[in-house]
C-alpha cells in the first residue's frame, strides 16, 4: 500500500457555477457548468473572505479548473482548509480528492482518506464514493472489499450512479459479499437507467449466465443494444457475435459487419479480429483478405495486452497461410502506411 503517491483515479466533483448566488446554488435551481461567471467568482471570493464556507467551497472548486479563470490549485486549498475547520463535508472531499491527487498540496494518502470518511459520514455520496474506492484499492488505508461494499451502497441509494454500478459489478462478482445476481441485476438497472454504458453491458452480460435463473438472449440483447448505443464497444462486438449467429433471430452478416467495424474503430482487439474473419469470408460486406491480414497485422502490433496479442499473432499465422506472398507483402505495406486501427478500419 503506497503511503505517498498521488493518485489521478480520483477526479474533481462537477462545478455548479453559473450567474446565480451562492443560496440559488445551494438550493439546487441552477444547472452545471464548468465555466463560472467572473462576476459570480468575484461574488464567491466576497463572500469567502467573509467566512462563508459554501462560498469557499465554491470559489475552491472554480479555482481548481480552467474556464473564466486560471487553476491555481494552492489558492483552492487554502480556502478549502478554512471550510474544513466548520466541517463543511463538500469541502472536506474537495481537499481530499486535491489530497490524493498531489494538486496544490503535498499527497497524503491517508489524510485523504480521513476527510473523505469524515465528508462520508456526513451523507456527502461523492466523498462515499470515493471512500468506498479507497478502501477497495487500499489507497491510503488497508483494503477492506465489504466495508467498500458499504460505503458504495449508500452512495448509491441517494442517487450516485457510479457508485450503483460498482455495487452491481460487486454482487455479481462476489466482492466483499455473496454472489447475488438479482441484487447485482437490481443495482445496475438503477445505474442503466441513468445512461451508464457500463452497467448495460454488466447487465446484458448477467443475462447471459447460465446461473441466473431468468437468463434471456433477448435480454442480453435488449441492454448490450443499450450500452452499444451509449458507445461501450465491448458491447458493441457482442452485438455484432449476436447478429452474426442469429441467436435472437436471422442472422444478419451486414449487421454484424457493421457493429464489429464500430467496435474494432473504437480500439477493442477481439472485435478487430472477428472483424478481419467477416473481411476474409466476404460476411456482410466484399470479400478482402489482404485488407483481413492488414488488420491482424496491426492488432498484432498494436495491441497493449499480452492475451489479445497472442491471440492476434495465432490469427496471423493462420491467415497468411491462406494467402499467397504477394498478398501478404501487399497486407504488410498497407499495415506499415495505415496509422492506426481506426484510421484504416474507417477506410473499410
Amino acid at each position: 500500500m503506497s503511503k505517498s503517491r498521488a493518485d489521478s483515479r480520483f477526479e474533481l466533483p462537477a462545478s455548479h457555477a453559473t450567474r446565480t448566488g451562492v443560496l440559488e446554488l445551494l438550493s439546487g435551481r441552477v444547472a452545471a457548468s464548468e465555466r463560472p461567471a467572473p462576476e459570480l467568482v468575484d461574488s464567491w471570493a466576497k463572500e469567502a473572505a467573509n467566512g462563508s464556507p459554501d462560498a469557499q467551497y465554491q470559489l475552491a472548486l472554480a479555482l481548481t479548473k480552467a474556464g473564466s479563470l486560471s487553476a491555481d490549485h494552492r489558492a483552492a486549498v487554502k480556502w478549502l482548509k478554512k471550510a474544513v475547520m466548520k466541517d463543511h463535508a463538500a469541502s472536506q472531499h474537495l481537499l481530499g480528492v486535491l489530497l490524493a491527487r498531489g494538486q496544490g498540496v503535498r499527497p497524503d494518502p491517508e489524510k485523504a482518506v480521513e476527510l473523505f470518511r469524515a465528508a462520508a459520514i456526513m451523507g456527502n455520496a461523492d466523498a462515499q464514493f470515493d471512500l468506498a474506492r479507497s478502501l477497495s484499492w487500499g489507497f491510503g488505508c488497508e483494503k477492506n472489499d465489504r466495508e467498500s461494499l458499504t460505503w458504495y451502497r449508500l452512495a448509491g441509494a441517494q442517487g450516485h450512479i457510479r457508485s450503483s454500478l460498482a455495487v452491481g459489478r460487486s454482487y455479481a462478482r462476489g466482492i466483499g459479499c455473496e454472489v447475488d445476481l438479482r441484487q447485482a441485476v437490481s443495482w445496475l438497472r438503477k445505474a442503466a437507467l441513468g445512461h451508464n454504458a457500463e452497467a448495460a453491458f454488466e447487465l446484458g452480460e448477467i443475462y447471459l449466465r447460465p446461473d441466473y435463473p431468468q437468463a434471456s438472449s433477448s435480454q442480453a440483447f435488449q441492454w448490450f443494444s443499450e450500452a452499444a448505443s451509449a458507445g461501450s464497444s465491448e458491447a458493441a462486438y457482442r452485438l455484432s457475435l449476436f447478429y452474426w449467429s442469429g441467436r435472437i433471430g436471422q442472422a444478419s452478416p451486414v449487421q454484424a459487419f457493421k457493429w464489429a467495424k464500430r467496435s474494432a474503430q473504437a480500439g477493442y482487439p477481439p472485435a478487430a479480429l472477428f472483424l478481419s474473419k467477416l473481411l476474409e469470408n466476404g460476411e456482410g460486406t466484399a470479400r478482402n483478405p489482404i485488407a483481413a491480414l492488414t488488420l491482424v497485422i496491426l492488432t498484432t502490433k498494436l495491441s497493449e495486452d499480452e492475451a489479445d496479442r497472442s491471440e492476434a499473432e495465432l490469427r496471423e499465422r493462420e491467415l497468411a497461410a491462406t494467402l499467397s506472398s504477394s498478398q501478404i507483402r501487399a497486407a504488410g505495406m498497407m499495415a506499415k502506411d495505415a496509422e492506426s486501427i481506426a484510421s484504416f478500419v474507417a477506410s473499410l
